[in-house]
């Protein structure tokens, strides 16, 4: 069996325009990793930041011959930077977390306690965030909805986790170009634990992911775990159908037995409004699938990276 000491663990994050806390997330981690006896890289994935953030990676790794830095060519999004680390880390065990000290850095050392006992993936469980009551509840019903629509179990749980590399090498066999990570963590199965923590205020209090990149986040994970969307339109169909003919029979009854007619041009204009909202809404939703479906055709990489900066280099 390999010993504590000789064993690896990566941690991955991703950094998008937060040249403000980068040296305040690298002194915590140092306090956090220095309690433990295995060996650490910090891959940071600078994913097209405008600001300072490279420099001062730059500046933190020449410090901390344990950083690492995958500098993409532009903007290529949360997930696929996180999934970028991935490949890249050589860690025994592989962290993700964000950046902005949401997640509290403390919550690796209640990971590693876990996988000491022979866990194969530890990810968090939100106890409560720290975000307005409406962001709150759109966080609530999406994972109810996700869980509900999905074909396996799906915890309440963000992109907070370890993963032993076990799991991490059948991760990064899986190629999707619209990936949801905690939905992939799920799905590959292994022995798993949801451990409850606190989830923090952003430290600027400024989200970097908008309410578009949100509801397409949701909808990746939608789109990639259950084909149960595909099936609405079939079953509002019968309904509607249902609905109908007993709307028929009622209006000939009215209309031979007490002398009342169907109702006026508002109801009906009304009716055609409703169905035909649903129809666009169902031409919509077969064209996110089928955008998805183009994307994976095409074949182009998930991202590019400028330059690496790693260990051995």
């Amino acid at each position: 069996m390999m010993n504590k000491k000789n064993k690896g663990i990566s941690i991955v994050l991703p950094v998008f325009n937060e040249e403000v806390i980068l040296k305040e997330l690298h002194q915590k981690l140092s306090e956090v990793i220095s309690k433990r006896s295995e060996q650490f890289e910090i891959i940071f994935v600078n994913d097209g930041s405008v600001d300072k953030s490279l420099a001062i990676l730059l500046s933190i790794r020449k410090e901390d011959n344990r950083v690492c830095i995958l500098d993409f060519a532009r903007n290529f999004g949360h997930q696929v930077a996180l999934n970028a680390g991935l490949r890249e880390a050589k860690g025994d065990a592989v962290i993700l977390m964000d950046s902005d000290l949401e997640d509290s850095p403390e919550g690796i050392l209640k990971f590693l306690e876990q996988w000491d006992l022979g866990y194969e993936v530890v990810y968090a469980i939100r106890k409560k965030r720290q975000v307005s009551w409406l962001k709150s509840l759109f966080f609530k019903l999406f994972h109810k909805f996700n869980n509900r629509l999905s074909t396996i179990n799906m915890e309440a749980a963000g992109i907070f986790s370890l993963m032993d590399r076990t799991v991490v090498n059948e991760m990064i066999s899986i190629n999707e170009h619209n990936p949801y990570l905690p939905g992939l963590r799920s799905w590959v199965g292994f022995k798993q634990i949801g451990i409850e923590l606190d989830r923090g205020g952003r430290y600027d209090l400024s989200p970097r992911v908008s309410i578009p990149q949100l509801y397409k986040l949701a909808f990746d994970s939608f789109t990639s775990f259950s084909g149960n969307l595909l099936s609405l339109p079939i079953i509002i169909g019968f309904v509607f159908f249902t609905i109908s003919i007993f709307s028929l029979i009622v209006i000939v009854i009215l209309k031979m037995f007490y002398g009342v007619g169907p109702w006026g041009w508002a109801s009906l204009a009304s009716i055609i409004l409703f169905l035909s909202g649903i129809q666009f809404a169902f031409i919509g939703l077969l064209g996110e699938y089928i955008s998805r479906i183009m994307e994976e055709v095409k074949g182009r990489p998930l991202y590019i990276i400028r330059k690496k900066y790693m260990q051995d280099n």
